[in-house]
């Protein structure tokens, strides 16, 4: 039976709650994660709950518990919608969270029919993509406008999601607010301080190679593929540049027959997962992305730039807004090797410019996009959902 909701509390930290699917290794898990352990705690009470059992010991679950956070994770499988969904509400109905924040298809949808049921104050999604890889059907667009109605707020992490938010999702503008997403400038070493030879070594790079680097997941829509035949013609102007690809997924064995087809094995290192990151941006010169859909505000480039390394990658969703073309690094069209080649080339061809690119890069971090500027504008957008007065801090970081 569904509950008329109550009002936000008035007196203490404002509890909010995150649902999500899952806190398997990704950005917008990572992202979760970081504002939870990353709010004061004299205003916010911050729990998580996710849909499935996710959260073995190096996740960004592990990090939420080991911050001394509540965190519960279902253990029913992501097909039991009506177990889900009575869990969903038992569990609100008990700890009366004031905010319920939800990412993810499921959680979204789940998570504000049992928040409507539950009497939940207040409903928020926190979206990360700027489209999708399969067109919604009928049916999911139906109840993504349904759900609308019940959603007080939007959050998103770059401008560009907007006409999609609006558009495919049937989100009112009004509700609709961003906040970039932001990273820490000591994830690496302050400045570019030379390569780590030890690591280069050891993944095979001499020291008179170039490397061009990325890291993400190998999913179709990152689409290396393009970053591959790009490489072919980088390959074929100079003999002294190699390609690291950090990251897994179901597309690496079509990749790796790809690096075959094109005659790069000695050229392309597939580096599998890594969870030394900020070493590995150290042997890099160039770090690039070359997604072609669905990316917004990726944190890789946040922490690229904030390495000092120039970044080239595909115009998509936010890229555009964390990038400077030509000052930060290069912003090309998507499924363009042509322009993709003719970019790194551009950027290895020129070092001091490079160098210049990536200390512009780390300067707009500073300027721009910190952890603690992103922080403190989600608390703002959060208050604000709550009904609550916004700190002058946060208003100033919101651009108030």
């Amino acid at each position: 039976m569904r509950r008329p909701r109550r009002p936000v509390q008035t007196e203490g930290p404002l509890r909010v709650l995150f649902v999500v699917p899952h806190m398997a290794v990704g950005g917008a898990e990572r992202h979760v994660a970081t504002l939870l352990t990353g709010f004061d705690p004299d205003r916010f009470a911050g729990s998580l709950l996710c849909l499935q059992q996710q959260g073995g010991p190096g996740t960004d679950l592990a990090t939420v518990r080991d911050a001394g956070l509540p965190t519960v994770e279902l253990h029913r499988g992501k097909r039991n919608v009506p177990g889900l969904l009575v869990d969903l509400v038992r569990h609100l109905r008990r700890e009366r969270p004031d905010v319920v924040i939800l990412r993810g298809f499921n959680a979204e949808t789940l998570g504000r029919i049992a928040g409507v049921l539950a009497g939940v104050p207040r409903l928020a999604v926190w979206v990360h993509n700027c489209g999708d890889v399969v067109p919604h059907s009928r049916l999911r667009r139906a109840v993504d406008g349904a759900l609308a109605k019940v959603t007080d707020a939007v959050y998103g992490v770059a401008h560009a999601q907007t006409p999609y938010i609006t558009g495919e999702l049937g989100h009112d503008a009004d509700k609709v607010r961003i906040v970039h997403n932001g990273t820490q400038l000591g994830f690496t070493t302050p400045e570019a301080s030379g390569r780590d030879t030890a690591l280069a070594h050891e993944l095979g790079v001499a020291d008179d190679e170039l490397v061009i680097g990325t890291a993400a997941v190998m999913r179709p829509e990152k689409d290396q593929a393009t970053l591959l035949r790009a490489f072919r013609l980088v390959a074929d102007a100079r003999a002294d540049v190699k390609l690291l690809l950090a990251g897994d997924g179901r597309e690496r064995p079509r990749l790796e027959a790809l690096v075959d087809e094109l005659g790069l094995r000695e050229r392309v290192l597939f580096l599998g997962h890594r969870d030394d990151v900020p070493r590995l941006l150290r042997v890099f010169d160039v770090f690039t992305l070359s997604s072609k859909t669905v990316e917004c505000f990726p944190m890789s480039v946040l922490e690229a730039m904030s390495a000092s390394l120039p970044a080239v990658c595909t115009a998509v969703g936010g890229v555009p807004e964390m990038i400077e073309d030509g000052v930060t690094g290069r912003v090309v069209p998507r499924e363009d090797p042509e322009a993709l080649a003719a970019a790194f080339l551009d950027v290895l061809g020129d070092p001091a410019r490079a160098r210049a690119m990536g200390l512009a890069g780390r300067r707009r971090v500073r300027e721009e996009f910190t952890l603690r500027r992103s922080i403190d504008r989600a608390q703002a957008v959060i208050e604000e959902t709550a009904g609550r007065p916004v700190r002058e801090t946060d208003a100033l970081a919101a651009g108030r």
